[in-house]
Parts: structure tokens; sequence; C-alpha cells
């Protein structure tokens, strides 16, 4: 009879930024998870949970998922040591980089990484020592537009407010499901369940949306609105402000600069202006103004749909300029910062805007953030030359279904000289890898909830520890990183390793009275932690609560939060303004060159044609873009790659309800069911992203049997939100026929 050893073990979940509070049941020594529930303890979750609560125990288990480095050979994959992948890892990229220069590497880094402190806290590390202009991410087909957005008007581009659901009273949201997506830079556990407290308590809730999502149902008002004209509507939110004598800054009236200008640039877009070009009414636009500034408490919320489309960055920035005007931000209910207990958001010295710093070579496109358009990848890895890319790393991500022209992607990738990834799973970018580094999974190290902290809807800390021990023979993310940034430059791990706790060191002890007694006190009383956990309890200690080293014995440390398994509240939201402001002079301006520049082209857009129909994403509660579809469980139930069309559209074009159809852009064409829904704006169609498993030679058998679906990304092209570099995924002109 086999023994067990069940424990109890309570964490947060890493899969969406929610980071809801799980209650796990697990056999040590059988290394099984017998079940995950909510944590009724957590104060922030209270025992909520999702579907995507299982996803990390399910990934864990998949026996598709690699353990140990793999090669490719003409006879398929075969697991390789550690030594020697990383030898020739590092061997093959130090010759590339010695022969034909740092940008002759390329990298992409997934959105996976920020769901792991230790990977975050290691990639300015890699980053650095890479340094190479040939970097993509996510971020910039997600959430760039609204970083330069928050980096313009506050100075940091990860200083970004939520609206504080809990006390306001009026919220508009735009270009968000949030009740799929769990609060996306939102940070909110059950956002049903504060929607209809919020309602309860005699609020209002509008949702102004292309689609009927799961979030507007639940809404007072739904607003359709056409994709890709929300700097439209909202610029003409704003001029009724300035012609209706609304705008009222509040607490902030002595901090901010260029209202006038403002006012001069929403002038000639009134809303009869707008109405054609939204589908939005005027009348409509001047009652929700009214409404929203008559409201005690009201907050103006914008995500991904804002984001993701031609002026991304126009729309994003609007959306803080609304509830700066009307005085909502940075007050109870309205728009308001978290507190992080590590310290993101304290005041910190005037950085110059990271843009313009160097450009792609294809089409000489500025850099944001020291990275170039995700949607460039593919000209850029095709780019001739003695700057051509000659090998790439992938690090948790899978760009071919992730990144708009996929298929170009991946034809690019193919022609490199060396691939590597580091991946657990061979997908549709990594199986084009010559060397695959798999992490061990996260219930196999600790974790701390450090991005999502900073944009909870409660400031809060909360550590997770490990569930098993990893095998002895495997590695995390961050010891990957270590090692390849290592060997590329010469080094040893250890060595760089050491080089990050001293980096560390000379920021936080710069301004101490002794920097070298200080140095050693902080070595000496964090000498019991290791790697990510030993900088963890450095940036706690010095955080606003922590304990200093000894100047607040009763704050924080790594091992008191380490003592609350169920997290740490640390009160409501405060306001943070002046003191959070990163900005050269301490104050808000509201208007950028940068944005001024982006204008004739919106004046432009303004007198254009409308297309027929146009595109736009959605998600579901099951998919985390393409990380889950290798889950059973998760991929059970109905085909959800289908395109979503008003019944008025179908009829219009000689389709039927189930019926496959041809949906075509310049790019391509891809064939997909439809799906009779009059959720979906007339006008407007919906193609779920992170789909497309049907490549060749990956290790993903259920995602390529049971969730194939079709790529969305392969009808998107290379257009994007100027000033971001972001890619445009929403509002994509399309056309949609019978299938000959």
């Amino acid at each position: 009879m086999s023994q067990s050893a069940t424990t109890t073990i309570y964490r947060s979940c890493p899969t969406c930024e929610a980071s809801c509070g799980l209650k796990m049941e697990v056999d040590q020594l059988g290394k099984q998870v017998i079940s995950i529930k909510g944590d009724e303890r957590d104060h922030r979750s209270g025992g909520y949970v999702c579907a995507k609560s299982q996803a990390f125990h399910h990934i864990h288990e998949d026996p598709e998922r690699l353990r140990r480095p793999v090669r490719k050979t003409a006879e398929g994959w075969r697991e390789i040591s550690w030594e020697e992948a990383l030898e020739e890892v590092g061997n093959r990229l130090y010759a590339i980089r010695q022969q034909y220069g740092k940008d002759s590497i390329a990298f992409y880094y997934g959105n996976p990484n920020g769901h792991n402190f230790h990977t975050q806290i290691y990639t300015e590390m890699f980053i650095s020592l890479m340094d190479s202009e040939r970097f993509f991410s996510a971020g910039s087909v997600d959430q760039q537009p609204k970083n330069l957005a928050c980096e313009i008007l506050y100075g940091h581009a990860w200083l970004m407010p939520v609206p504080d659901l809990d006390r306001t009273g009026y919220l508009v949201c735009m270009g968000g499901n949030p009740l799929v997506s769990q609060g996306s830079i939102l940070g909110a556990p059950d956002v049903e369940k504060r929607f209809r407290e919020l309602r309860g308590r005699g609020g209002k809730i509008v949702v102004m949306d292309p689609r009927r999502t799961e979030t507007a149902r639940l809404a007072d008002e739904h607003v359709f609105i056409r994709p890709g004209t929300d700097t439209f509507f909202l610029l003409a939110w704003v001029h009724e402000l300035f012609a209706r004598g609304l705008v009222d800054l509040g607490r902030l009236a002595g901090l901010v600069d260029g209202v006038e200008r403002v006012r001069e640039l929403a002038q000639p877009y009134s809303p009869e202006a707008v109405a054609k070009i939204t589908g939005v009414g005027a009348a409509t636009i001047r009652r929700l103004v009214e409404e929203f500034s008559a409201a005690d408490r009201a907050a103006l919320y914008g995500r991904i749909g804002l984001c993701t489309q031609e002026f991304g960055t126009l729309a994003s920035w609007l959306v803080e300029v609304v509830n700066i005007l009307t005085g909502r931000l940075d007050v109870p209910g309205g728009s308001m910062f978290a507190r992080p207990a590590t310290g993101q958001n304290e005041a910190a010295p005037h950085v110059p805007l990271q843009h313009g710093r160097f450009f792609s070579r294809a089409r000489s496109f500025p850099e944001y953030m020291g990275m170039l358009p995700a949607s460039l990848m593919a000209e850029e890895l095709e780019c001739a030359g003695e700057d051509a890319v000659h090998a790439m790393i992938t690090i948790a991500g899978n760009p071919v279904l992730s990144v708009p022209n996929g298929k170009g992607v991946r034809r690019a990738m193919e022609k490199l000289d060396f691939v590597v990834a580091l991946d657990f799973y061979i997908n549709e970018t990594t199986s084009l890898a010559d060397i695959i580094l798999p992490s061990c999974s996260q219930l196999e190290h600790s974790n701390y909830d450090f991005l999502f902290s900073a944009f909870g809807q409660s400031n809060f800390a909360r550590y997770s520890p490990r569930v098993f021990e990893p095998e002895p023979d495997s590695k995390q993310q961050y010891e990957l990183l270590l090692e390849v940034a290592a060997r590329i430059n010469g080094m040893e791990a250890d060595a760089l390793n050491e080089m990050m706790l001293e980096g560390m060191l000379q920021r936080v002890c710069a301004s101490a009275e002794d920097p070298a007694a200080f140095a050693a006190r902080i070595k000496a009383e964090t000498a019991p932690y290791r790697d990510g956990e030993r900088l963890l309890d450095i940036l706690l200690r010095i955080g606003p609560y922590g304990d200093g080293f000894g100047a607040n014995p009763e704050g924080l440390t790594l091992d008191k939060i380490k003592q609350h398994p169920h997290g740490l509240d640390l009160g409501p939201l405060q306001a943070m303004l002046p003191g959070a402001l990163r900005t050269g002079n301490q104050r808000i301006s509201l208007v950028h060159p940068l944005l001024e520049a982006d204008f004739p082209r919106l004046e432009q857009a303004l007198r254009r044609e409308l297309p027929e129909l146009v595109m736009v994403g959605r998600r579901h509660i099951r998919d985390m873009n393409s990380w889950l579809h290798n889950i059973v469980n998760y991929a059970r139930g109905k085909n959800r790659c289908t395109l979503l069309m008003n019944p008025a559209d179908l009829a219009r074009h000689g389709l039927a309800d189930g019926e496959e159809a041809e949906i075509s852009t310049a790019l391509g064409t891809q064939i997909l069911p439809v799906t009779a829904s009059d959720e979906m704006m007339p006008g407007v169609v919906s193609f779920p992203h992170g789909f497309g498993h049907v490549y060749p030679g990956t290790g993903q058998t259920t995602a390529q049997q049971r969730l194939p679906g079709r790529s969305a990304n392969d009808l998107i092209g290379d257009t994007l939100d100027q000033p971001s570099g972001t890619s445009v995924v929403n509002g994509v002109p399309v056309r949609v026929s019978r299938v000959a």
C-alpha cells in the first residue's frame, strides 16, 4: 500500500492578473495535486476562483511538458544533458555575436514571464547583457499605448492608475471584458461580485464595446461603438467637458499643465462630428458626459480594445485626460494608484522618455521601451545585409500564433542559423528551435505577486511557496536566463548572479550615510535567502511598508510576509500624488509632442470612407492566449474558434449560422465556421485569438486534435499605432464570403 503525505498549501493563482488565493491539497510523496479550491481566508478573493485556477496543476502534470533539454536531430527530438545543451547554446550564440555583432541575435519575450517573480527580477539583467536592438515582446500586442500614455503623464511606464471599483458609483468600461479577463490592469478577483455590489449601492456601469460581452450583459447600459474609433468618442467627451463648463481638476488643480492645449485639440471633435464614425449618437455622448460628471464618485477604464487599435496611444491617453479633467484621478472611487510593498510605485529620479533611441532596419520605425514592434518581427528577421539577424531566442512565447503575420515569422525563423527556445512545450514556434531549454513548472518554484500588486484593487503582499521540490536535474527560468547571458558574455552564472546582488546594493545604499557599512549589513541580514528571494527580501525591506533594515522595526520583511499564508492586507488605495510622480518637474503635463504629432493622421481618418466589415478579437474564460490549449479539461466543449457575426450581416453575405466562411484581408484568407450572434454590432465580426494549432512537428497533441482552429493573426498585417508601435489587431477591415 502506497504511503501519502497530504499537505495543505496556500498560494496565489499564477495564471492571470487577479492572483486569487488558492487552497491546495497535495500529496507530497506522490507529488500529486489532490484538489485546488478558493482560499476563503484570502482578503482579496474571499474563496473565489475561476476555471483558470486549475491550469498550472494540469500543465505540471501534462506528459507532453518537457522536463529535460532537447536537441533537434534528423531523427527527431533527442534529450540531452544540461551541460551539453548550455555549452552548445553559449558557444553558438557567442560565435554568432562575435562574427556578426550584437544585433545579429534577436529575442522574443512572452507574456507568461509576467507571472513569475524570479524571471521578472532577472529580466533587466538579461536584456542589458544581450544588448540587442532586435528585441520583441508580447507587450507591443497588448498594453504599450497605456505604458506610453502613463510615462508621458506620470513619468513612468508602469505607474498605471486603476478604477477603484469598491468605492466608485459610476464606471465606464471601454475595450475591456473584466468578467472574463478577471481585470486586465485592474487586479480584481471576482469582478462579477464587485460589479453587483457597485450596482447594489445605487451605482451605474456603462460598457462601451462593439460586442455585447459577458461584462456588458451585467452592466446597466451597453453602448455599441465601432472598433478603432474610441479616440474620436473620447475627444468628443473632452469637447463637451469644456463646452459645458464641466472641467474641474479638483485636488490636482495646481499640479496640471496643458489644459488649454487639450481644449484646442478637442475643439473640432464635437459629438455631431464623431457620431457617424463611432456609431454613437450625439445625444448619447452628451448624456454619458453629463451622468459621469454629475456622479459623486466615477471612473473611466479603458483596456486592450483601446490599446490595440490604430490610435491606441491617443485613446489610452484620453482615458487618463478625462479622469484628470473631471477630478477623478487619485481620489477614492475614481482612478487610483496602488502602492505595492516592493516599492515600484514610489518616488524615484526622473528618467527621460525611452523612445526613438534606435530604429528598425527594414523601415526605420522607432523603438519604445527598448523594444521594436512585434508586428515588424518577420521583416526584421528577413532583413539582409551586414546587420542581418542570424539567431533568435524565444523566452516563454509563441509568436507564430501570438503576433501578426505569424506565418511570416515562421518562414523567417526557418532561415536563421540558430534558434534556442526557453520553454517547456514544443509549440508552433519552439518546434523551429535547434535546442529547447525547459524550466521547471510553477508548482516547483516560489512566487511573489510583484507586477500585479501594482494594479491591485487594494494594497497587498502575497508570497506563494513552492508546492513540490523540483527534480534534481531541473532549472528555474531565471537560472536559464543567468546561464545563457553568462555564457554568451564569457562569464560564470554564479559571478553574474553576484553582480545582480551588488548592483541592487549599490542602488539601495547610494544615499546612506555609510554606503559600505549599510551594504554589509544588508548582505548579512539577507544571507539566509538566495537568488530571487534574497533580492525580494531587500525590495520589501526598503519598500514603503518595510523595516528599513532597522529603521522601522515593525515593518515588513520577507520572513514576516511568509507568516501570512493568506496574504497580507496593506489597506485600501490611497492618494499618491504628487509624491509618486516621476516627471522632471513633478507635475502632470497633459500634452506631449509625440501625441500632437499623431493628430494630423487622426484628422485624415475622420474623413475616410468607413469599411463594410471590421474584425475584433475576443476572450474566453478557458483561454489564455495559446497557453492552455493542450489541457484536456480546457479543450472540452463546442468549438470556440468561430467567427461571430450579426444576423443581418450573415444574411447580407448569403451565409447561414454554422456554415463555413472565408474571411480575408490583404495578408491572406482563413476558413472557419460562422456563428450568428446579435451580441455583435452590425458591421463587426469577432475572431478569437490564440488558435491555429495546425503546424506539423509540434508536441501538443490535445491542442492539435481538439482545438486546432485558425490563427486570427495570419490575417493581420503590420499596421501600427504610430507613437507606441503597438499592433493594430482591432478594427481591421475584412471581407467575408461563402466558401466557394
